[in-house]
């Protein structure tokens, strides 16, 4: 929900779709965030391209694409202003080993002494 008092709007592609069906100059939104743009659609690249034509009429719009597996100048490209790309912005990052547990796993991990023949216990029980 939105309202006059509404500062930061969080919606979902499809939900910011249909606002611009119904104010196309998105009126009183200065910025516009756009995340995982990585993530293809129809929907995302539908609304892509009207944002773009709506850069074109307000200038003073704000838009900032994200994503970690971006390909920037694609994008960068595709919303060139005078034939010229807009900025890009690469913020370093780490990947963080994931590993995969499960609940005999973590119960091993905090310590937890299991009943023995506890039926959601595949080990049968007996933890540490």
């Amino acid at each position: 929900k939105s309202s006059a008092a509404t500062c930061l709007l969080f919606c979902t592609t499809g939900i910011l779709t249909r606002r611009l069906k119904d104010d196309p100059d998105l009126e009183g939104v200065t910025h516009v965030f756009v995340d995982e743009v990585h993530e293809r659609s129809m929907e995302s690249d539908f609304l892509l391209m009207v944002l773009r034509d709506l850069l074109r009429r307000r200038p003073s719009l704000r838009l900032c694409l994200m994503s970690a597996t971006l390909d920037a100048s694609l994008f960068s490209d595709y919303f060139a202003r005078g034939g010229k790309p807009v900025p890009t912005v690469k913020m370093p990052g780490r990947a963080f080993p994931v590993a995969a547990l499960y609940l005999e796993d973590a119960i091993e991990l905090v310590g937890h002494a299991v009943q023995p023949g506890a039926d959601w216990a595949k080990r049968g029980g007996g933890g540490k």
